[in-house]
């Protein structure tokens, strides 16, 4: 019996120990990825998130509570930082937010992986909460705005219309940056 006990209880154990995901993990990773010269999505800056649109608003557009920016790679990975206080809004500042996020090696759970298919893109991301499972945000690039359109667990990151839908847009804006940081290290 104690035997069966001490089973059940490592199995218990190791099904509620956090998973730690690595790059492996993402279908969005490709080691061989870089982005295409002509691509409409830039990384010599980020996507700052200006405005959000939902016909349940009735039909208005709304400025963000919180400042959130995307950075991306010429690798296939990117970052979502959100700035909570809003403190960050010089060129510096940007900078040494997006150094400090690409150097983490702890993993933060903001870290992800884009395809584009023409001004398309699908961000593959970690959603934490209720359980650990990959989220999609389903977007397009136009006018150097990326626009988000919708999130969700379902699609697996495919590039079905069905998921690019027209009643919600969280539009972040690209603000050029110099200097910033080349490749993430994670």
């Amino acid at each position: 019996m104690k035997k069966y006990t001490m089973v059940i209880l490592v199995g218990l154990f190791f099904s509620c120990a956090a998973k730690h995901f690595s790059k492996g993990d993402y279908t969005f990773y490709d080691e061989n990825f870089r982005l295409q010269p002509d691509a409409p999505l830039k990384t010599n800056g980020v996507y700052v998130l200006e405005s959000i649109w939902t016909d349940a608003n009735g039909d208005t557009t709304k400025k963000p509570d919180v400042h959130k920016f995307y950075r991306f790679y010429n690798t296939g990975q990117c970052n979502l930082v959100v700035d909570p206080d809003n403190k960050i809004s010089t060129n510096q500042q940007y900078i040494e937010t997006v150094k400090a996020a690409s150097d983490n090696s702890d993993k933060t759970l903001f870290e992800a992986y884009y395809k584009l298919q023409g001004e398309k893109i699908v961000i593959q991301s970690l959603q934490a909460h209720p359980v650990k499972q990959f989220e999609y945000k389903y977007g397009y690039i136009a006018n150097e705005q990326l626009v988000i359109v919708k999130a969700t667990i379902d699609g697996k990151g495919k590039f079905e219309d069905k998921y690019f839908t027209d009643y919600y847009k969280e539009t972040y804006k690209f603000a050029p940056i110099d200097n910033l940081n080349d490749y993430p290290n994670w």
